[in-house]
């Protein structure tokens, strides 16, 4: 159908649609037959006027089949090859299987070699333990012992479990037989050196030593490694009295050897119904290991160490093990009483300071390791910790009430080291009170534990602080005869010593702890890093307390120093009406003396110094004395100088009363007391400068020219006053008034 539709396409396109068109038909017909002529010329075999594709196509046909017969040679020959090989890899196989039998087959003999060596070092172990060869053993047992921990990672489990079941039988057996050697031996060097036996001791024999030496390197020896002590503890299933005592690391055998009589002893002591094992009296059995220790662990450090040194184990303490295997009576003990007494506060407080006292006597005095557990670890447990606090803070309150309504509260200590501190007994008792809380809890290895002591203490010095208030209120009459210059003296130094505590090593830990916990807290809150919110660790823990302690302490000597002031002007009357402008200049009489009407003022005063002097301490006097001199020094100028006029005898006296009389009050407490009376002083100045000098100063301070002014009066050296103020002073002088 497409040949015939083509067809009819080209007649169409040929002849178009015009029927008078149809003799182009000829020529069509012409046309068709010129290009068959042309198709059969070019398919002419014997057409030379061009090459003949056909035979192009032929040549090229034919070179294909050649290439194809060939590449089925190929194959054919790649394909008997592909089986012969297919062959031989089958024999091959059947020769792997071989193989691997032959492997297994080895393996397993190795296996049965292996087994027969352990066989073979048992059997060994058993000939040199019936004749006695204890080192050739020992040695043996060694070597099983480290081929234990080689086979640790092994995938054989069987043999794995068949060996440790050996080395738990020979270490058993030869732990035994040492044993009852050893504590033998222990008994022939009266060990432990207690009792009876300190009297009779005295130098063992050489011989008893070498074997003692001797036995204690075989039982080093015969220590089991770590992961194989897991092990073994795992197939005896040991009971734990108390997951405390899982903090305490096992000693090595020589050490429990030693402290075994030493635990017997204890148990015979200290429990059941002996009279000795009593709840009141705990210092009882602490008493009795510290005793122990300081009995023994010189002996062990001489004897034992150097035969740990000498084996390669220098890496055992033998003295921190020793007291280790003690301190553990001590814990389960511990453990055990609290259990009965925490509810009974006397009791419970009594056990809770022996407990530490003995922690403090093994850390400090015998040098116990701080890394080695102790009885904090019991102290504090959740519910037990939580007692303690709370009778501390019960406890200290109560000291606190007693020492605030001693009759003596006041009293001041007598020590020459702190004369000028004038310290009461109430501070004195109050920071005892406080360090007696730091030496309980400093020793407590958790920083959050020794955190919540540490809120305690600050809260009990701002429940002093009011209570000093309270007592203030009740007491209030006259500053200087009441309480209030001892309650400053007590405040004073309890501040003092808090800022030096705060620079100690152990407040200084808890300041950099505290941050940390307050930083974590601000960035739990608020999603953030926790580096982001650590600053510079700046001040000490007590800076709030101190400061609060200061701002009372400055209220205090203020309040103080107001009321000497107002005694002291309130006998100035006469003084300040007196007739400044009518005295007797020194020409006129033989010398000058003190102002009758001024006696009582500088009497008074002088006999406040003295009683401010005898009340205060050194550092607080200083404060008041300042104080007071400064209100002095602007009393005398505002009512004194600036409400009077004075005339040449005038102020020749005020002068000389202030130069003569004022100032040397002062002087028995400070070299330089003029400087701190400027105001008084520099107006002696200007109302005793001739009357030209006078009136060219009123002038030049009249010009309001502030610069000239300031160089003038510095010219005659007035230097704090204003050049408002002298210029009210010049005009007080009756001879510049009447010019």
């Amino acid at each position: 159908m497409d040949i015939k539709q083509n067809i009819i396409l080209k007649f169409n396109a040929q002849l178009r649609a015009d029927l008078k068109n149809l003799d182009g038909i000829y020529d069509f017909h012409e046309q068709l037959k010129t290009e068959k002529d042309e198709i059969e010329k070019s398919l002419s075999m014997a057409s030379t006027t061009a090459p003949s594709k056909v035979k192009a196509v032929i040549e090229n046909v034919e070179h294909v089949g050649c290439d194809v017969e060939q590449l089925q040679g190929i194959s054919t020959d790649l394909t008997a090859k592909v089986e012969e090989t297919l062959s031989e890899n089958d024999k091959n196989l059947e020769l792997q299987e071989v193989i691997d039998q032959i492997g297994q087959l080895d393996k397993t003999l190795s296996y049965l070699h292996f087994i027969q060596y352990i066989e073979n070092i048992s059997d060994e172990m058993e000939t040199y333990l019936s004749s006695g060869d204890d080192e050739s053993m020992i040695t043996l047992y060694t070597n099983l012992t480290n081929i234990s921990c080689q086979l640790q990672s092994s995938a054989c489990h069987h043999l794995v479990s068949y060996t440790h079941e050996t080395l738990h039988f020979w270490h058993n057996l030869i732990k035994k037989k040492f044993s009852k050697e050893y504590n033998d031996l222990l008994k022939m060097l009266k060990w432990p050196f207690c009792g009876g036996n300190v009297a009779s001791l005295s130098a063992p024999s050489p011989e008893i030593m070498t074997r003692f030496r001797t036995l204690t390197k075989y039982l080093f020896h015969l220590q089991l490694p770590y992961p194989l002590t897991i092990y073994l503890e795992d197939m005896v299933k040991p009971v734990v009295t108390s997951v405390l005592l899982t903090d305490f690391a096992p000693v090595s055998l020589p050490i429990n050897l030693l402290s075994r009589p030493l635990r017997q002893r204890f148990i015979y002591h200290f429990t059941g119904s002996k009279l000795t094992n009593r709840q009141d009296k705990p210092e009882w059995f602490f008493t009795q290991i510290l005793t122990w220790i300081k009995d023994h662990v010189q002996w062990v450090q001489k004897n034992v160490q150097p035969v740990a040194d000498s084996i390669d184990l220098g890496h055992l303490d033998t003295k921190a093990e020793f007291m280790r295997a003690l301190v553990q009576l001590a814990v389960e003990k511990l453990h055990c009483e609290l259990a009965v007494v925490q509810y009974d506060d006397t009791l419970f407080a009594h056990l809770v300071d022996e407990a530490l006292g003995f922690e403090r006597e093994l850390r400090e005095t015998l040098l116990y390791p701080q890394s080695e557990p102790t009885t904090v670890f019991v102290l504090t447990q959740a519910q037990i910790f939580l007692k303690w606090i709370n009778m501390e803070k019960k406890y200290a309150t109560e000291k606190m009430d007693a020492v605030l309504s001693s009759s003596t509260a006041w009293e001041r200590v007598a020590s020459p080291d702190l004369d000028d501190m004038k310290v009461t007994e109430c501070a004195d008792a109050f920071l005892t009170l406080l360090t007696a809380i730091s030496d309980r809890y400093k020793h407590l290895p958790q920083p959050g534990h020794r955190l919540q002591f540490l809120e305690l203490q600050l809260e009990l010095i701002d429940d002093w602080r009011v209570r000093l208030l309270q007592l203030l209120h009740e007491n209030y009459e006259d500053p200087l005869t009441s309480l209030m210059p001892n309650i400053l003296n007590t405040l004073h130094y309890v501040t003092a010593v808090l800022e030096e505590w705060g620079m100690t090593v152990h407040f200084l830990q808890l300041h950099f702890f505290k941050k940390q916990a307050e930083a974590v807290e601000s960035a739990t809150d608020r999603g953030n890093d926790v580096s982001e919110n650590i600053g510079e660790m700046e001040g000490t823990v007590f800076d709030e307390a101190v400061a609060l302690l200061q701002r009372l302490e400055k209220e205090l000597i203020n309040e103080i120093s107001d009321s000497v002031a107002l005694d002291v002007k309130a006998k100035s009357r006469a003084y300040r009406t007196d007739k400044w402008f009518a005295m007797q200049s020194s020409k006129e009489i033989a010398s000058l003396s003190v102002t009758p009407s001024g006696c009582p003022v500088f009497q008074e005063l002088a006999a406040r110094l003295h009683v401010l002097h005898n009340a205060l301490a050194l550092p607080l006097f200083h404060q008041a004395w300042k104080s007071l001199a400064s209100q002095f020094d602007q009393f005398l100028l505002e009512e004194v100088v600036l409400v009077n006029h004075f005339n040449n005898g005038g102020g020749e006296q005020l002068q000389h009363d202030i130069v003569r009389n004022l100032f040397p009050l002062f002087g028995l407490y400070v070299n330089k007391p003029e400087s701190y009376f400027p105001l008084i002083k520099e107006a002696c100045v200007l109302l005793n400068i001739l009357i030209g000098s006078a009136i060219l100063l009123r002038e030049t301070l009249s010009n309001n020219d502030k610069s000239a002014s300031v160089e003038v009066l510095s010219d005659i050296g007035v230097y704090k006053m204003s050049p408002e103020v002298a210029l009210k002073v010049l005009a007080t002088r009756t001879d510049i008034i009447c010019t």
